[in-house]
């Protein structure tokens, strides 16, 4: 099929076919906000193989040819009442053969047959988007004739003589009637961890158009540097100038056709698993289970099954409360935990990288200052010495997480995140001329040890925080953990990292054909999409009962933890119950009714984010786990309950027979107001972590 055939025997361009079977929905979006709002279409490169393989392979070898072809085949596209002229085509999506890493695509130039490629790498490097004249008005200053100019290449072309009077000027040129676009220029490099250390493997690009702000906020490009990312486009040569004079060498940059970001692919297929999760989410014990899911090798101390409950509501936040001209209430949620060392931190934490949709994780052993946090405007021989705005990480992860570790071995400037974790959540950034405000509306889980690796058992836990209390009162929640000796806990911790091992090690062998202990009734996949959909799609109502609820919980038994604490002197918590705790058991309350789809916040989900809020703020205290103020014999929590039904076995248990499941449930109901259904789920779940067992009955 000859490719310069421009218009078939009906007058309608050869191929606008292709528009009208692969893209009409794409044209429809486009032609409602064409040419104000968007003025370019996105195509994927297999989409136009499988429609003409001879058009497609013809576009690797000539874009420009092909693209105008496409262009006018869109033109032709029937659409009321709007001409879709010159519209740039963004292919993206090319075939594995046809994506370089920087340094293939410069050093093996002269052996490629393509002109358009892939370029893959991080993008590191980005520069403040500038007005870039595409063409250009001119005025004559003797007649006024007006002539116009395209523009191209790096030089500023003038008209060689007026239309009017056909003099050689002088000209000035007219703002309001040229025309603009936007520019910056970029750097994509492989990462350190992928190149010899000898390489310095870049490719610098120009970007221009709506390009530049393909990003999650107003400053475009900008706040993704740092991300996975594949550039399309066309490599050229440009000469290397020394001051004025021209030198014999040449650099190769890439003209940016269009960019694809790996977080931009769909990895999070909500429609593939929203049947599974939507079950799951019916569930009563949804959170429980989840929790339980994130990382099965580990074994849940007390401590680690708070912290996982409030890992759970991290992961699904509750919705941002943005009131025009009045309060906003932040929905992220913000979690620490501090730990002696070898207790499982860095495990949790890359467990739970794998559930967050939209995830940075990071270790700050070393960082200096806050400029990698944060943002800042950096001077350097990039983009002819302009300064670059380079948004920290808590930027680059805005609208998702963010997962810091080793947060006590660092002389940076902690209390400086202040402002981006609380409130508007904004970076601002104001140096050398260069001003912006970035979004930093992302959730920080933080973890760490106490000073010396280790708790002291001497010194209150308050000081052995490095950290400044403002930045503490920004955590919704603080996990504290001491590695105590405890003969039959380390017992129980031992056969679990053992037996995981055991099973994986059978399973990577074909010895085992599904998991028991490292098994996962929530996958990592159904995970991501489940905290995806609910994070987009859900948003629970709190009602004033609830309200009602938190008032008493806060005022009559949480508030008074301050004056308890101080009168019998053992020691102050890092941070001392303020009203801050109840907006923190708000937004647990509002993410656990996510975890179950709901429109509305239920009951259980405030009682289960008091409970977590209580159990929280009692262990961070230096003396025993609070208990509320009015006596009850009812066991509350979950952790309670399990060491509850634990106890009344170890009390009921004998040497020969061990304890009667009859007399379990009728004790468990009589003392500790448990009906049987709720003691024979805490007894499976002693059974699943091997602190109880049935005999069997052969």
């Amino acid at each position: 099929m000859s490719q310069t055939e421009a218009e078939t025997a009906t007058g309608e361009h050869e191929h606008t076919e292709f528009w009208r079977r692969y893209y009409a929905e794409a044209v429809a979006d486009l032609a409602q906000r064409y040419p104000d709002e968007q003025g370019s279409i996105r195509v994927n490169w297999s989409d136009l193989l499988a429609y003409d393989i001879d058009l497609a392979e013809d576009y690797l070898v000539a874009p420009n040819t092909i693209d105008g072809i496409l262009q006018q085949a869109l033109a032709d596209y029937p659409v009321p009442n709007v001409e879709l002229t010159d519209v740039d085509i963004r292919m993206v999506g090319l075939n594995a053969g046809e994506i370089y890493s920087p340094l293939e695509v410069t050093r093996d130039a002269e052996d490629r047959d393509e002109e358009y490629v892939g370029v893959r790498g991080e993008l590191s490097k980005v520069t403040e988007p500038k007005k870039e004249i595409q063409e250009a008005a001119f005025e004559c200053q003797r007649c006024g004739s007006m002539s116009y100019v395209p523009q191209a290449g790096d030089s500023f072309q003038e008209p060689h003589e007026c239309q009017g009077c056909e003099r050689q000027g002088p000209f000035q040129v007219v703002h309001s009637d040229s025309t603009f676009r936007h520019h910056s220029k970029i750097r994509v490099e492989t990462p350190a961890d992928e190149r010899g250390d000898l390489q310095d493997e870049s490719i610098d690009a120009d970007v221009r158009g709506d390009l530049v702000w393909l990003g999650d906020n107003d400053f475009g490009l900008l706040t993704r540097s740092g991300e996975p990312v594949v550039v399309y486009g066309t490599v050229e040569q440009r000469q290397i100038e020394e001051g004025r004079t021209k030198t014999r060498h040449f650099e190769d940059y890439l003209d940016v056709s269009a960019i694809e970001f790996d977080a931009d692919e769909d990895d999070v297929k909500i429609a593939e698993y929203r049947e599974e999760f939507e079950e799951l989410a019916t569930r009563e014990d949804a959170v429980d289970v989840f929790a339980e899911s994130i990382v099965p090798e580990l074994y849940e101390t007390p401590e680690w099954e708070h912290a996982l409950e409030l890992l759970v509501a991290y992961l699904f936040a509750a919705p941002r409360v943005d009131v025009p001209n009045g309060p906003t209430y932040r929905g992220d949620i913000h979690a620490l935990i501090v730990s002696d060392y070898g207790m499982g931190k860095s495990m949790v934490n890359s467990a739970v990288a794998m559930y967050s949709p939209k995830c940075i994780k990071e270790s700050v052993t070393g960082m200096s200052s806050d400029v990698g946090l944060l943002a800042a405007a950096v001077e350097d021989d990039f983009g002819d010495g302009q300064w670059t705005l380079e948004p920290g990480i808590l930027v680059r992860a805005n609208g998702g997480h963010v997962i810091l570790d080793e947060i006590d071995k660092t002389d940076a400037d902690l209390e400086r995140m202040n402002d981006a974790l609380e409130g508007e959540q904004i970076v601002d950034v104001n140096k050398a001329g260069q001003s912006a405000s970035f979004k930093s509306r992302v959730g920080l889980l933080a973890t760490g040890n106490p000073e010396d690796s280790r708790f002291t058992a001497e010194v209150p836990v308050s000081e052995e925080l490095d950290i400044d209390r403002s930045l503490l009162s920004r955590f919704d929640g603080i996990v504290t953990m001491r590695d105590e000796a405890d003969e039959e806990q380390d017992g129980f911790i031992a056969e679990t990292q053992g037996m995981s091992y055991v099973e994986a090690q059978e399973y990577a062998h074909g010895d085992r054909d599904e998991m028991d202990l490292l098994s996962r009734e929530v996958s990592p996949e159904v995970g991501r999409a489940w905290i995806a959909f609910a994070r987009e799609s859900v948003a629970p109502k709190l009602r004033p009962r609830h309200v009602e609820s938190i008032r008493e919980w806060y005022a009559e038994e949480v508030r008074q933890l301050n004056k308890k604490f101080r009168n019998n002197d053992a020691g102050d918590m890092p941070v001392p119950v303020s009203a801050r705790k109840v907006q923190d058991t708000i937004r647990f309350a509002v993410a656990f009714a996510r975890v179950h789809l709901r429109d509305e916040v239920a009951d259980e989900d405030v009682e289960r984010a008091m409970d977590l809020s209580k159990a929280l703020v009692g262990q961070t205290f230096d003396g025993d786990t609070f208990q509320p103020a009015a006596v009850n014999t009812t066991p509350d929590t979950q952790d309670e309950r399990v060491r509850s039904v634990k106890a009344l076995i170890n009390d009921l248990e004998t040497p020969e027979a061990g304890a009667d499941i009859d007399d379990i449930l009728t004790d468990a109901q009589e003392d500790l107001d448990m009906t049987p259904s709720d003691v024979e789920q805490e007894i499976e779940k002693l059974k699943q972590k091997g602190e109880a067992y049935e005999p069997s009955m052969n």
